[in-house]
């Protein structure tokens, strides 16, 4: 995971309340589903031109893409894609620097594949020309903090290795969906008028009216918008960007505020958390925070295997279900609502500067395949979600660390046997007698794996 930046300004979206009526609500969704099926276009259109020359680029064309939708929809659309597809790239990158520093390549090799790949080089038209002459790539490493470079030399082996790594990570990184992305929209396409700026007589008991273009050329639908009381009180200069989705057959629109970093003076220099299910989080000072999550986990488990058995039975599509979507967002919103509760209570009691964290992995053999597969999209996500906005609020530092063993392994004598942790909750080490919570146990494992001296990072090997 990234080391936390705190940056001078921050952005956060925040949902704001609408009193649309039913008739114009269905032209925004009319709008958001050819948007989304314009995004699949334009993404293939992108994608086309990544393998062809081996980058992306915000000024390639989309309007070549059949859409109803207008010129301008299509750019803003075109401009969203590109940015979620570098931030694939990013995940590939990671992936296949993850392998290389896992394997058992010579130094030398690992530094070359790992420079290229830092540079996203797989596809680059040097590497395509080096392959195709079979002759070795000669280029310039920057040495850190000198003002000389390094030339290195990749060879038409290590050339193959980088493409092989780069599709193998592809295969098990799919590229991002377009089929359920909210629009991202900017002045091009909506105007926004607070009260009493409005063109006309019609904000007037609304605080504000979002005018958003629609399929109809040269018309807009006019909606009033309410205010969001939290986001009002948060200090920031709110900006005329909107993000325009959907739940439940219903619009939801948010407004990004830019915000300022909160102050922040750490008190505790490394604090290490086992992430788990009962409870969430455990610390290495020994708090236990989120003891009840497993409980209501498993009421929402029932709920939803309920409607799902009673939808297969009827021969239905879980998707065509509204039960089953209403019963997942409310345990989404239980998710989001404990991640962001726990953690910020987290970073109150300690004041952590630096946050170390096992690889997360959110399962439990007490709950069903289908809740364990939910926790995997939609836990996982947030908990990195949150923990990177820790790190741009208050420059808080998250290291990732490997977990293998960290629960069986003694924090206090580091004999390791799968007898030493007798269930979810006790740790008794065979070997020194030591007893205690298993979750402390194993996060007192990981702050140990994050000193200096032990460096036992993500990318370690489990031998």
């Amino acid at each position: 995971m990234k080391r936390g930046k705190r940056t001078d300004e921050i952005y956060g979206s925040y949902l704001l309340p609408h009193a649309m009526n039913r008739g114009k609500e269905e032209k925004v969704l009319q709008v958001l589903r050819q948007y989304r099926r314009a995004a699949e276009g334009i993404q293939r259109l992108h994608l086309r031109r990544f393998f062809e020359e081996g980058s992306l680029s915000r000024f390639l064309d989309p309007t070549s893409v059949e859409s109803p939708l207008s010129d301008r929809y299509l750019w803003v659309c075109s401009q969203q894609v590109v940015d979620m597809l570098k931030g694939h790239l990013e995940h590939l990158k990671n992936r296949v620097r993850e392998i290389l520093l896992g394997s058992s390549l010579p130094r030398e090799k690992r530094e070359v594949l790992l420079l290229l790949n830092s540079r996203e080089a797989w596809l680059k038209p040097e590497v395509r020309q080096a392959l195709a002459e079979g002759q070795p790539l000669v280029f310039k490493k920057d040495e850190s903090g000198r003002e000389r470079t390094k030339t290195l030399q990749a060879t038409p082996e290590d050339l193959r290795l980088l493409l092989h790594l780069f599709r193998r990570a592809r295969k098990e990184l799919t590229w991002p969906g377009m089929h359920r992305i909210q629009m991202h929209l900017d002045g091009k396409v909506v105007r926004y008028e607070p009260r009493g700026r409005g063109r006309g007589k019609q904000a007037t008991h609304f605080p504000a009216w979002l005018h958003l273009a629609t399929l109809e050329k040269g018309k807009r639908v006019a909606i009033p918008l309410g205010e969001n009381p939290y986001a009002e009180g948060r200090k920031g200069e709110w900006r005329d960007f909107f993000q325009v989705g959907e739940e439940n057959g219903r619009v939801q629109i948010r407004r990004v505020k830019a915000l300022s970093p909160k102050p922040y003076t750490p008190r505790t220099e490394r604090l290490a958390v086992d992430i788990g299910l009962s409870p969430l989080i455990a610390t290495d000072r020994g708090d236990l925070l989120g003891r009840g999550f497993l409980r209501l986990l498993a009421a929402y488990d029932a709920e939803i295997q309920t409607i799902a058995k009673r939808a297969q039975r009827e021969g239905r599509k879980l998707s065509q279900v509204p039960e089953y979507r209403e019963a997942v967002g409310r345990l989404r919103g239980f998710l989001k609502n404990e991640v962001n509760r726990l953690l910020n209570r987290l970073v109150a009691l300690h004041a952590p500067a630096v946050l170390v964290v096992e690889r997360l992995d959110l399962r439990s053999p007490e709950l069903s395949r289908r809740m364990n597969r939910l926790l995997s999209n939609f836990g996982r996500r947030y908990l990195k979600e949150k923990l990177a906005r820790l790190g741009e609020l208050y420059g808080i530092e998250v290291v990732e660390v490997n977990p293998a063993y960290s629960s069986q392994a003694c924090s206090r004598c580091g004999y390791v046997d799968p007898r030493n942790r007798r269930d979810t909750q006790t740790f008794v080490c065979q070997a020194c007698g030591h007893r205690g919570n298993a979750q402390v146990n194993a996060a007192r494992n990981l702050l140990r794996r994050s000193s200096p001296g032990e460096s036992v990072i993500t990318f370690t090997p489990k031998r």
